[in-house]
């Protein structure tokens, strides 16, 4: 492309003045906060490895209050996400200017593909005509009609597999064919408005950061310690109650990873938190971690504050969190179910967090 071609493309995505989506359009995804946190998406923001520690603290406190504060609805979750994306786009425009929030939301119509076309703003800029927009609507209406046909099965207990993969066939077939219905300007104009094409399928580090343990939290042995603690460090964080069997099944190979992984950079943090009353008793909950001889740090979790900050919902379930405390990786249940590696898959992860590349942003 000349210094021509490429300064009237800068020019028209320029001209596209992305706005936050408004809390009652509930069509479009939400993407903005899951880009941010990708190592991708910081790359391309232009996040250098100096301003990492901020980025991650404005994420932290944004994943924190979502995971505290957002409805179980789903419609009632966009304006919660509507708000987060606020403060998440003030903070990036404050931390890293307008060409780095600018790149985001770029690739935040890459995700959204069609359905992008919807945007209002985006509408405006093509210069949509009243044809146009009621063929998108219509496009997406048909999707979304099997999407409340499936989620209504999910309700009355008997999932539909066949509505779910006809949904997911529609969404798919939607960014084929939204496209098609602009015309070889708009077409040009909205290629040069989303930027360079990217496979964001294929981003890293899209899950959101770990919480912190609460304060006051009691620790078998005073051994305490804190997420802000092991910063640098690979942690497996696991919640388990100690009478449960599914639980027990897994703690030989947890003692094996303290002896093998820990010289690599990677700690392990148990969190027990109670199933039975017997499971409440501080003292019994000591006594079956000294007897299981756990090489790690114990949690004792009575009220059950982090089992809620961790929005964790089996025993056991085992968490691989990164050197910056981003959560990459889950393991629900016993690691060998049915002849299951679990211990493989974990394993997997750690070998993969600890070759990134350290200047990753």
């Amino acid at each position: 492309m000349g210094v021509w071609a490429a300064s009237l493309a800068v020019k028209a995505a320029d001209a596209l003045e992305l706005q936050a989506l408004p809390p009652t359009e509930t069509r479009v995804p939400r993407t903005l906060l899951k880009l941010a946190r990708s190592i991708e998406g910081q790359k391309e923001m232009g996040v250098t490895k100096a301003q990492t520690t901020s980025i991650d603290a404005l994420i932290r406190e944004l994943d924190g209050d979502w995971a505290t504060n957002h409805p179980p609805g789903e419609v009632e979750q966009h304006p919660v996400m509507a708000r987060l994306e606020d403060r998440l786009a003030s903070g990036l425009r404050k931390h890293l200017g307008d060409p780095g929030l600018r790149r985001l939301r770029q690739l935040e119509l890459q995700v959204q593909g069609g359905r992008a076309l919807l945007r209002e703003e985006v509408a405006r800029f093509l210069d949509l005509t009243p044809e146009q927009r009621r063929k998108l609507n219509a496009l997406v209406a048909q999707t979304d009609q099997v999407a409340l046909q499936a989620g209504k099965t999910v309700q009355a207990g008997t999932p539909d597999a066949a509505l779910f993969e006809s949904w997911k066939r529609l969404r798919a077939a939607e960014d084929v064919a939204a496209p098609r219905f602009l015309s070889a300007e708009q077409s040009n104009r909205w290629r040069d408005a989303v930027g360079r094409r990217m496979d964001t399928a294929k981003f890293q580090r899209t899950q959101p950061m770990v919480p912190e343990f609460p304060p006051g939290a009691i620790w078998i042995d005073d051994k305490s310690t804190t997420m802000a603690r092991l910063r640098g460090k690979v942690v497996l964080v696991h919640f388990y109650a100690f009478q449960c069997h599914n639980c027990q099944a897994n703690f030989r190979t947890y003692n094996r990873w303290v002896k093998s992984l820990r010289d690599l950079g990677v700690e392990m943090v148990g969190i027990q938190t109670p199933e039975t009353e017997a499971e409440k008793d501080r003292e019994r909950v000591t006594e079956a971690a000294h007897r299981c001889e756990f090489g790690f740090p114990v949690q004792l979790d009575l009220d059950n504050r982090s089992w809620k900050a961790w929005d964790n919902s089996i025993w056991p379930t085992i968490y691989v969190v990164d050197q910056r405390g981003y959560l990459r990786y889950a393991w629900v249940g016993e690691l060998y179910w049915h002849g299951a590696r679990g211990d493989q898959a974990i394993e997997g992860w750690v070998r993969r967090l600890i070759a990134e590349t350290p200047s990753d942003p």
